[in-house]
């Protein structure tokens, strides 16, 4: 039995199609609000005027780059103090000591103020 397009029962277009065009026209309001949504994010704004941008660029730079000091900073001052308490291992208590030496050295010849001839 061979069925034909006119023996497949179609579903009626007033209620399938009616409810997939509500469907449709719910979906187009709610992109639409996405969209208004997303043109007044601050991004946006700042990509619209480019010295903002720049700006807002550098002072990123700044604070990272503030960040990796410190951070390195605070890092070797552990490694420093740990290193300093070693001072029982003869090779590496040596070496400290000798480090802590030049430090006082180069601090006290700072700190001598230089006399003029």
């Amino acid at each position: 039995m061979i069925a034909t397009n006119n023996s497949i029962p179609m579903p009626s277009k007033t209620t399938k199609g009616a409810k997939a065009e509500l469907q449709l026209v719910k979906e187009v309001k709610e992109l639409s609000k996405e969209v208004r949504k997303l043109k007044n994010l601050e991004f946006v704004h700042i990509l619209k005027r480019p010295w903002k941008f720049l700006w807002m660029a550098f002072l990123k730079g700044l604070m990272v780059g503030f960040g990796s000091v410190l951070g390195a900073s605070v890092l070797v001052a552990i490694f420093i103090y740990i290193v300093a308490q070693l001072q029982v291992v003869p090779f590496v208590g040596d070496f400290v000591q000798d480090i802590i030496k030049e430090v006082k050295n180069i601090n006290t010849s700072v700190e001598e103020p230089v006399k003029a001839e």
